[in-house]
């Protein structure tokens, strides 16, 4: 079968490789597609696995062959999977941070060499505590498989919406409208807040208008953001997107501000942006030995929270899945690029890069083919 193989830093590379073999209690998946996720973006730009691995994990397919003992699932049936599931027995998943579980750490999908999702390929097996513990979801019929393919993604956003509490009437503002802001969006407008979003590609703000954000902020590029603090008099120092928040949504600030962007300065800027005892959630800092500059004083003397938030919760998997399934939230709006596995490095250039219209990158395969 052919793959995307990861050959080390910013090296992948479509490939012939060996099926890999059922093992009792594992399901084999053809392929119709995969979402780029930009965990697996930042694990191939800087290295931070050894090659050789077949990434991908927002997965939808069809089974094609099951292994022993597999009574549940047959050929014909359509899935999409969580490449992770916890023991939910251990101290960790007991105070349900499931990420943090032995069991959970380990990978249970995979096309090939150490199990890393393995959906860039035609091809990806569900190993045993995977299809066993609840991992691998039915899809219904009438939904499509992009639409599938979010069950994942979209637990992991509505992890971060949980762990923010958000009430109704709550102001919530959400630092970048990519994908993953733009999931948080919606789940943050079902939990009855206003939500206001900031980023620094407009076009992107104009999808987060359309999708129900009630004000938006295009963060201004550094010549006229340096310039906005020079005029500003005595609030020379504040960041602008402070100045805003304060200014449309409360002098006091948000009482919640989702990161959803990697930039370090958005850490700080959130921290200044939310109330006195607001919370900050930080979505997209999912490497360590990150840093960010950062006011202390905003968590020790004002006691705001920073709270972290990775990776899904099978306490959400269900609710994720009806999310997607009755289409309660939108998805389909978040795909802007579809590319063939052959095309896959220029799909990752497309992810990693991103532009005033480009969002979700989604590789797709033909599906005229059956396992050799």
């Amino acid at each position: 079968m052919k793959a995307a193989v990861y050959r080390g830093p910013g090296n992948v590379r479509v490939e012939d490789i060996p099926l890999p073999p059922l093992e009792p209690g594992e399901v084999l998946l053809k392929v119709e597609i995969c979402g780029v996720c930009g965990t697996d973006l930042k694990k191939i730009a800087h290295g931070d696995l050894s090659p050789p691995r077949i990434f991908g994990h927002e997965v939808a397919g069809k089974v094609v062959s099951v292994g022993n003992g597999v009574t549940q699932w047959r050929p014909g049936n359509r899935a999409t999977f969580f490449h992770h599931i916890p023991c939910r027995l251990c101290d960790l998943c007991q105070a349900r941070a499931y990420a943090q579980c032995p069991q959970y750490l380990k990978v249970g999908t995979t096309a090939g060499f150490e199990p890393a999702g393995g959906g860039f390929s035609e091809f990806v097996k569900v190993k045993d505590w995977i299809t066993g513990g609840g991992g691998l979801i039915k899809i219904p019929e009438g939904v499509e498989p992009e639409e599938a393919a979010f069950v994942e993604p979209v637990n992991t956003a509505l992890k971060g919406i949980e762990k923010a509490a958000i009430r109704p009437g709550q102001s919530v503002l959400i630092f970048g409208s990519g994908p993953v802001g733009l999931i948080l969006l919606q789940l943050a407008r079902l939990k009855g807040a206003k939500v206001f979003v900031t980023d620094l590609i407009p076009e992107r703000l104009q999808v987060a208008k359309r999708l129900g954000a009630t004000d938006v902020f295009p963060i201004p590029a550094p010549p006229l953001e340096k310039a906005l603090k020079d005029a500003s008099g005595e609030n020379r120092d504040c960041d602008p997107v402070v100045l805003w928040a304060k200014e449309r949504i409360d002098q006091r600030g948000a009482d919640v501000a989702l990161v959803a962007t990697a930039s370090p300065q958005a850490i700080g800027s959130a921290l200044q942006a939310v109330r006195p005892a607001g919370k900050v959630v930080l979505f997209a800092q999912t490497r360590l030995g990150e840093t960010a500059p950062i006011d202390v004083g905003h968590i020790g003397k004002l006691e705001k929270e920073l709270i972290g938030s990775y990776s899904a919760s099978v306490d959400l998997q269900e609710e994720a899945a009806r999310l997607i399934f009755t289409r309660t939230i939108e998805v389909k709006p978040l795909i802007t690029h579809r590319f063939p596995l052959e095309e896959i490095k220029e799909a990752l250039r497309v992810a990693m890069n991103p532009s005033a219209n480009s969002l979700k990158v989604m590789i797709q395969f033909p599906q005229d083919g059956m396992p050799p």
